[in-house]
């Protein structure tokens, strides 16, 4: 890079306005920042150089010859001060480009999910959400009301059609249990009074027959079969 001659022309991409790019032009500051620093060392190396130069006159005594190496110092010094300005202007707008290069991105990215966002919602919309919800909330009791009907009972045969039928059936079949039960007592007693009595004297030669201990509670049918036995001994 030439501080003092023309620039040439760059060969970098451009920004699509015509100008450089963020980049482009953060890069151009940075080589020109590097430059000024060489210049500033350079001329705070002469100015040490002519400061030696005016030491070494003044032990000689050539007054003139020191002034006027103090005087190129001088000069120096003040090169070294502008240059110095020119690095902290640059340095100023490279670190606000930078800045402004960060936004940019940031922005960029904020905008890019912006669109993003827009694009979704745009592909579902409200009226579409709320048709998916009706028709998802439509199978839903459509399958409830599917569970429903397989969980009813079947009657293949048309049995329990007619509870009242059943019913008079049940009472009729009570009833005939009930009459064949009283029917068997009547029967079971008619035979304890034909039985024919024992002769007392054949009875009283009988030794009285010890009564097994019983190990269980006797049924009602055992009961009655014990008492007609007891009254065929009397």
């Amino acid at each position: 890079m030439n501080l003092f001659g023309k620039r040439k022309p760059s060969t970098s991409s451009a920004a699509p306005g015509g100008g450089t790019s963020t980049k482009d032009a953060i890069s151009r500051l940075r080589e020109a920042e590097e430059q000024l620093t060489k210049r500033e060392e350079h001329l705070m190396r002469k100015a040490d150089q002519e400061l030696a130069e005016a030491k070494r006159f003044t032990l000689e005594k050539n007054k003139r010859a020191a002034l006027t190496a103090l005087k190129r110092k001088k000069l120096y010094d003040m090169q070294v001060e502008k240059v110095s300005a020119s690095k902290m202007t640059l340095e100023q707008q490279r670190m606000a480009l930078e800045q402004i290069n960060i936004s940019k991105v940031t922005f960029d990215a904020i905008d890019a999910g912006k669109r993003e966002l827009e694009r979704l919602n745009k592909e579902m919309g409200v009226d579409k959400v709320e048709e998916t919800m009706d028709d998802l909330q439509e199978q839903i009791e459509l399958q409830n009301e599917t569970a429903d009907a397989l969980a009813r009972p079947m009657n293949a045969f048309g049995i329990g059609e007619d509870e009242d039928e059943l019913a008079r059936e049940l009472e009729e079949l009570e009833q005939e249990t009930l009459d064949e039960h009283i029917l068997k007592i009547d029967t079971s007693t008619e035979g304890q009074i034909a039985a024919p009595a024992a002769p007392k004297a054949a009875t009283e030669r009988l030794p009285a027959m010890p009564s097994a201990p019983t190990s269980k509670v006797e049924t009602d049918e055992e009961r009655e079969l014990r008492e007609l036995e007891e009254s065929m001994a009397m």
